[in-house]
């Protein structure tokens, strides 16, 4: 990978990091970065592989989430709920680049093919609704 700033098991790290924490599955997390690394080479950079890796998500993963309905809406670009789910999985995306890899908005922004503001706009709501759910979390648990 030609970014002078991360060595390559930096990257992979991170990037099963990322994949775990979207999938919640060791196997499918595996099964994610082994097929993201086929479609790369030496010279792919950080963006272009992280590109690679919602990629490819999208095409083997998606439809096996639990909160997603269905594999059709989530291939279906045209649908309402396929739109809902995208934001909901690129939003997990953009907080989990933010903050385990340390990406810039500008980077998270060509690899998720948003503008910057949206980008702003996306993590802000997304990291507010994730720390409601935390909150809810601990309120249940020492209840």
């Amino acid at each position: 990978m030609p970014d002078n700033s991360r060595d390559p098991l930096d990257l992979l790290d991170q990037m099963y990091t990322v994949a775990y924490w979207m999938t919640g599955s060791l196997r499918k997390t595996n099964n994610l970065v082994f097929k993201t690394y086929q479609l790369v080479d030496a010279e792919t950079t950080e963006v272009q592989l992280f590109k690679t890796f919602r990629k490819v998500f999208y095409e083997h993963l998606c439809f096996g989430m639990t909160f997603l309905a269905s594999h059709q809406d989530c291939e279906n670009e045209e649908s309402a709920e396929s739109g809902k789910i995208k934001q909901e999985i690129d939003g997990r995306l953009a907080v989990l680049l933010a903050e385990v890899c340390k990406l810039k908005h500008q980077a998270i922004s060509k690899i998720l093919d948003q503008p910057v503001e949206q980008i702003r706009v996306l993590l802000t709501s997304k990291r507010k609704s994730m720390l409601a759910g935390l909150l809810n979390l601990a309120l249940f648990c020492y209840a």
